[in-house]
C-alpha cells in the first residue's frame, strides 16, 4: 500500500474514533476541550503505530512508528472539518436520509 493513502486513511481513522467517542461519552459527562486534545494525540500515535508495524510500507521502529504518528495528527487537525463533513456526507447517502446534526 502506498505511504500517503495509509496517512490519509490513519488521518480518516482517527477523525472517526474522536467524533465517536465524543457523542458517546458527552451524553455521560461533561468533558473539557483540553482533554479531546490529548485524546487525538494518542489516537494519531496509536494509528502511526498501527500503519508502521501492520503495513509493509517504512521501516518497523518506535521512531518511525511516532513520525508517522505526528503527521496523521497533522492531517487530521488540518482536515477535520471537511474529514468529518465528508464522512456525514457519505453516510446520509449511504442511508438515504439528511442528518439534522451536520457539525
Amino acid at each position: 500500500m502506498n505511504m500517503y493513502v495509509l496517512l490519509c486513511l490513519a488521518a480518516v481513522a482517527v477523525v472517526g474514533l474522536i467524533e465517536w467517542l465524543k457523542n458517546l461519552i458527552e451524553k455521560f459527562l461533561s468533558v473539557p476541550g483540553w482533554v479531546w486534545s490529548v485524546v487525538v494525540l494518542v489516537a494519531s500515535i496509536g494509528c502511526g503505530f498501527l500503519a508502521v508495524y501492520a503495513a509493509d510500507v517504512t521501516s518497523h521502529t518506535p521512531l518511525m512508528a511516532v513520525l508517522v504518528g505526528l503527521v496523521v495528527l497533522a492531517i487530521a487537525q488540518i482536515g477535520y472539518e471537511a474529514i468529518k463533513k465528508a464522512i456525514i456526507s457519505r453516510a446520509e447517502k449511504a442511508l438515504g436520509f439528511e442528518s439534522e446534526k451536520t457539525n
